[in-house]
């Protein structure tokens, strides 16, 4: 048995979220309460205790306890599993302890140097003029201590003093970032002089770097030095801010992502914190797990120049395809280049920004019919060339649609030639959602293929069906319609072999939501009761299947219209008639 089983055998997850939410008894060995990861005034959060796990109906997030600690505390799952397994009473293997203990060593030498650049710029004489800077900047002492900012001296070996004086030595020092070895001989030189500097701390509040910004106007240095890679900072995985922020980023279910450090330091100044940093750069996967644990929209400022455009476009790739709700924040004229300026000017005028965040879509439509004549031809090409790459990336044909419509008519041209465009520039000369001839069935069942889209109604009655017969298994000899095909893929390798402890393992993830629904909507009821309900879920399944897959002919068949292809057209016509007989 592993750590995480171990863990899990000796605790129970009812008492586990009962610790952190009043539960009331919801059925045989289930319990409600008010969700803790959105908004709601009636339950749909449930913990069944004989499956050990839990799950909300209203915002489908679901596991185990270790997993309900790590949502709630947004820890990793190491600290998640190390916080239960004190309650089990139980001493987890350490995983590598030099390595463990040397990033121990490193957060302490980093806090150590906060407080030396902190205490620097407070009472230092030297730090005169990046005090002047930093009211200039509006960072009054409350802001300077919450963010801990501080300033670096001039010299080259002020920070290597005072850490040597702590008992920190040269090597730790160089491992953390904070110095350099000097070229002039034996021995190492600060890093970081005269620069305001901002710490950068982890999601727990550790601080793991620096950021130290130039405040020599005429210096020839770079206006930003950062720490290198070390072992406890990667820039790719940490948010500036996010330690702070992550807590009204879970109220208000979302996260403002902005540039630049100022630009957080500001927000929180002005009371606007949800607001955390992607210093400059693209959102990556490490930054968007990170942002996960606490919501799953967001909405992204940026300076409106190409660069900043593109590597947000970027990052939106990627956000979008972890299926964050993304919204694009443009400020208006006057408020400045940039938050921290329009928080500067009124406060006011970075909220309503907020407030008014488009979606990606209308913000690509404003941007590319930007400063372009539609009585150009040349013009209007770059507009659609512009668009219609992120119209390829809409995956519903309704969606995708819609925006080929509003092209058409923002560019007063046919939608068929718009059509073409997209069918050329993708893969295979097709539409996103259209079926290549190698993909298409050519015989059996008219039902939609296994693993395809099902609508939300089909899934949801399908997911009814298997919540009753894993609740009453002897209910399954009552069912005469063959279900094979009619559920999405992986409801059907359920249901194929609903009995077998090995599939029901392998699933265990969708057995649990299924058996705590049966729960949820069927505890009160009797077998005859429950059977009425099996027959008329299977009944109305079949008719929304039906209905769907009609739908899909059809749209399948304008498609082929439109490209001509006559074998296409006589094929989906029998397949059409296969399901009105």
């Amino acid at each position: 048995m592993d750590a995480a089983q171990e863990v899990k055998s000796k605790l129970d997850v009812a008492d586990i979220v009962g610790e952190y939410l009043t539960l009331k008894p919801a059925g045989s060995g289930s319990f409600k309460a008010l969700c803790p990861f959105h908004q709601e005034k009636t339950p749909s959060f449930y913990v069944n205790r004989p499956r050990q796990s839990w799950h909300c109906f209203g915002c489908d997030k679901g596991g185990d306890l270790i997993s309900f600690v790590m949502a709630m505390e947004g820890t990793e799952f190491r600290e998640a599993l190390e916080h239960l397994a004190t309650k089990a009473g139980i001493q987890l293997p350490t995983f590598d302890p030099q390595k463990s203990g040397e990033r121990k060593r490193l957060l302490e030498v980093n806090d150590l140097a906060s407080k030396f650049f902190r205490a620097t710029l407070l009472a230092s004489p030297d730090a005169e003029h990046a005090r002047a800077y930093a009211a200039k900047r509006h960072i009054d002492d409350l802001t300077g201590d919450l963010f801990r900012i501080g300033y670096a001296p001039q010299s080259w070996d002020a920070l290597t003093t005072a850490l040597k004086s702590k008992g920190v030595t040269d090597e730790e020092m160089l491992k953390a970032g904070l110095v350099a070895k000097s070229d002039r001989g034996p021995g190492v030189y600060d890093r970081f002089r005269d620069r305001l500097m901002f710490s950068i701390q982890d999601v727990h509040g550790n601080v793991v770097g620096f950021t130290g910004r130039l405040l020599a106007a005429d210096a020839k240095e770079a206006k930003y030095v950062n720490t290198p890679e070390t072992v406890v900072y990667r820039k790719s995985a940490v948010l500036y801010g996010l330690d702070k922020a992550k807590g009204d980023i879970k109220r208000q279910d979302l996260a403002v992502v902005v540039e630049g450090n100022m630009d957080v330091v500001s927000s929180h100044r002005a009371g606007i914190t949800n607001v955390i940093c992607s210093s400059g750069t693209a959102l990556t996967e490490e930054q968007l797990k990170l942002v996960s644990r606490f919501t799953k929209n967001l909405a992204i400022a940026f300076d409106a120049d190409a660069a900043g455009g593109a590597a947000t476009l970027r990052g939106l790739d990627l956000a979008r395809s972890q299926d964050f709700n993304v919204k694009l924040i443009t400020l208006p004229p006057e408020a400045g280049k940039d938050p921290d300026d329009a928080v500067t000017k009124d406060p006011d005028l970075w909220r309503r920004a907020i407030a008014d965040a488009t979606d990606v879509m209308d913000w690509v439509f404003r941007n590319a019919f930007k400063n372009r004549s539609l009585s150009n031809p040349e013009d209007k090409k770059r507009i659609a060339a512009g668009i219609l790459p992120e119209i390829r990336r809409i995956a519903d044909p309704i969606v995708r649609d819609h925006w080929v419509k509003k092209l058409a008519s923002g560019l007063s041209v046919g939608e068929d030639a718009l059509r073409e465009a997209l069918r050329k520039s993708g893969t295979g000369n097709r539409e996103p959602g259209t079926v290549s001839k190698q993909a298409r069935p050519t015989s059996g069942s008219p039902f939609p293929a296994p693993g395809s889209r099902f609508p939300d109604r089909v899934r949801d009655l399908s997911e009814q069906v298997l919540a009753i017969l894993l609740k009453r298994p002897e209910l399954r000899s009552t069912v005469e319609m063959d279900l094979t095909g009619m559920l999405p893929a992986d409801l059907s390798t359920l249901y194929t072999d609903l009995e077998s402890a090995y599939t029901l393992a392998e699933q265990k993830d969708l057995v649990d939501i299924l058996v705590i629904r049966g729960d949820r909507d069927y505890q009160d009821q009797t077998p005859a009761t429950l059977e009425r309900e099996l027959k008329n879920a299977i009944s109305l399944l079949h008719e929304h299947v039906k209905t769907s897959a009609r739908r899909q002919i059809e749209e399948d068949m304008r498609q082929a219209e439109l490209m001509g292809d006559r074998d296409r057209i006589l094929q989906l016509t029998q397949r059409f008639k296969e399901l009105t007989s």
